[in-house]
């Protein structure tokens, strides 16, 4: 039917769903009230997004390769190397 629409990990978005729907729905069944509602589903959804599966991360991460920090970029975009003496002891 949707050919693009793919759940990857159908658990999770249960999970995620759940952690934003049961605090939604217990705050505006209880208060009535949009301007309560609309908050938990704000922090409810920023919860929901950290929530991962085991060791499997979406965050961005450095390389372990990456560590090396002597070459930059010079003011023409080229790729230099750094040294101590390129660097300028001036004040602000």
């Amino acid at each position: 039917m949707y050919p693009t629409l793919k759940i990857h990990d159908l658990k999770l978005s249960l999970v995620r769903t759940l952690i934003v729907a049961v605090p939604s729905f217990t705050v505006a069944s209880l208060t009535e009230s949009m301007p309560l509602v609309v908050p938990t589903i704000a922090l409810t959804m920023m919860v929901a997004s950290s929530v991962e599966t085991g060791s499997v991360s979406n965050r961005n991460r450095l390389d372990e390769e990456s560590g090396d920090l002597t070459d930059v970029l010079d003011d023409a975009g080229d790729v230099g190397t750094m040294d101590a003496s390129s660097i300028d002891g001036g004040g602000i």
